[in-house]
Parts: C-alpha cells; sequence; structure tokens
C-alpha cells in the first residue's frame, strides 16, 4: 500500500487529496474551481457573499496586458486554497509552514495543468494585480472604510449589486481556464 504523509481530505468531485503529500495526478480544475466558488473572500467577513472564485477572474482580468500565461497564473494564483482554505493573510503569515504546505500544493497544480512554474517577474505581476484586488475589494465589499486611501481605480468596478451564485462562478472560472489553457 502507499504511504502518504497525512491524511486525504474529500474533494468536489468525489476524488481524494493529500494537502502534505500534493501530486499532479491528483489535481482537478474542476476541483479548483469548486472549492474556490463556495469560498468566500475575507474569511467570510464581506458585506455580500464574494467567492475567491470571483476574485481570481478578477486577478486574471487586471493582466489582461500580459500573455495568457500570466493570466492563467492569476487565475489560479490562489489554487491551492482550494485543498487548504482561504487563510486570511494576517493570519496565514504567522502559520509557521502553512505557505510551504501551500507552494507544494501551488507547485503540483502548475504541473497537473501543464503549466511551467512562473518566472520571479511573472510572479510579482501577479502579486502587484493580487494587491490592487485586495485593496480595491477590500473598500468596496468590507465596511468599516479603512482601506479608501489605498483602493486603486481599477478600469471597472466590481459588480457589486450582483453576487455571483457558486455555479455561476463555478462556470465562469473552469470556461476562462479552459480558454487560458488550450
Amino acid at each position: 500500500m502507499d504511504s502518504r504523509e497525512g491524511k486525504p481530505i474529500e474533494t468536489f468531485t468525489g476524488g481524494r487529496f493529500y494537502p502534505f503529500d500534493p501530486r499532479p495526478a491528483e489535481v482537478r480544475l474542476e476541483d479548483i474551481a469548486g472549492s474556490l466558488a463556495h469560498t468566500c473572500r475575507f474569511g467570510g467577513h464581506c458585506q455580500r457573499f464574494y467567492s475567491v472564485a470571483e476574485h481570481s477572474l478578477y486577478v486574471a482580468r487586471e493582466l489582461a496586458d500580459h500573455g495568457e500565461r500570466v493570466q492563467a497564473y492569476g487565475l489560479l494564483h490562489d489554487a491551492g486554497e482550494a485543498y487548504v482554505g482561504d487563510v486570511p493573510r494576517p493570519v496565514k503569515s504567522r502559520l509557521g509552514d502553512f505557505e510551504a504546505v501551500e507552494a507544494r500544493i501551488q507547485d503540483a497544480v502548475w504541473e497537473a495543468l501543464g503549466l511551467p512554474a512562473p518566472t520571479e517577474s511573472e510572479w510579482e505581476a501577479v502579486m502587484a494585480a493580487d494587491d490592487r484586488l485586495l485593496a480595491h475589494e477590500a473598500d468596496r465589499l468590507l465596511d468599516d472604510g479603512s482601506w479608501a486611501t489605498e483602493a486603486p481605480e481599477l478600469r471597472y468596478d466590481l459588480d457589486a449589486s450582483v453576487p455571483a451564485s457558486p455555479s455561476d462562478a463555478r462556470a465562469a472560472f473552469l470556461d476562462r481556464a479552459r480558454s487560458l489553457l488550450d
């Protein structure tokens, strides 16, 4: 029998994934889309449901001036969260090996989806887009007003009046991923 580190989690499609021993063969785009579409940003503290899948679609959109590969990195930059959850940044930074676990999962995702690991400059572009979105989303989705001075203007706005259902966010994420990965 195969000896694996840790116990597996059950995935959206009914598969098994070992977060402490990730293997590309066990990564499924449908699991990533399904999980991220059901995961609310900001630890659920938004004024409306706003999924990590929606956020990821906006990050890819922010990278429209880059090639499709960088847009794919943007779309999938939080794919590891499909297997370990969306932990808010202030908490994540204090969880020791958590970021290393998430990075190993992310490496398995890149390989499974046929993407080389991003270069430093590609990843910097993705993280810059992610940071812009973080401030923009926080300003519009949190109620404390503390982000107003940091929120950049984007070429579009979040459609705050029409929250995407998890099934709509999942479908949009899958469509965009397939268009970028084909």
